[in-house]
């Protein structure tokens, strides 16, 4: 019989989807979320960006590494949860020639990124869409 010691834990994720009206840059995602001015608070914005920009996928590239081949971006989202109206925004930012990521941020990760893992969330402005609406809680 093994015996384990010390902290076992049980990891979950959020499934997200993010686009950018602007070029995927550090600089354009503060802008688009408000934390573009100086504040003490925008390293939660700079730690986050950095946990999606390592989680990120183009959408069409994270199907295929899924193994979701002969599906459309609609089903693979209807798949994953999301609901109509998200796959119809993601749809039409598509259809706008916008580059749309899809990913998950994990609540084994580093702080930021577990503090978004842990709540769900929508943003949907000009410049960003950004839909964390589907967790593994």
């Amino acid at each position: 019989m093994k015996i384990r010691n010390g902290f076992v834990t049980n990891s979950s994720s959020t499934s997200f989807v993010i686009s950018l009206k602007k070029d995927w840059e550090k600089e354009a995602f503060m802008s688009a979320v408000g934390a573009d001015g100086v504040s003490p608070a925008n390293w939660i914005f700079e730690d986050l960006f950095e946990a999606l920009d390592e989680r990120k996928k183009e959408i069409h590239r994270a199907m295929k590494d899924s193994g979701a081949g002969g599906i459309t971006v609609s089903e693979f989202l209807e798949e994953e949860g999301f609901d109509p109206e998200t796959v119809e925004i993601v749809e039409k930012l598509i259809a706008d020639g916008r580059t749309v990521y899809y990913g998950e941020l994990r609540s084994d990760g580093e702080n930021v990124e577990v503090y978004f893992c842990c709540r769900s969330f929508v943003i949907c402005e000009d410049d960003i869409y950004f839909n964390g609406s589907i967790g593994g809680w």
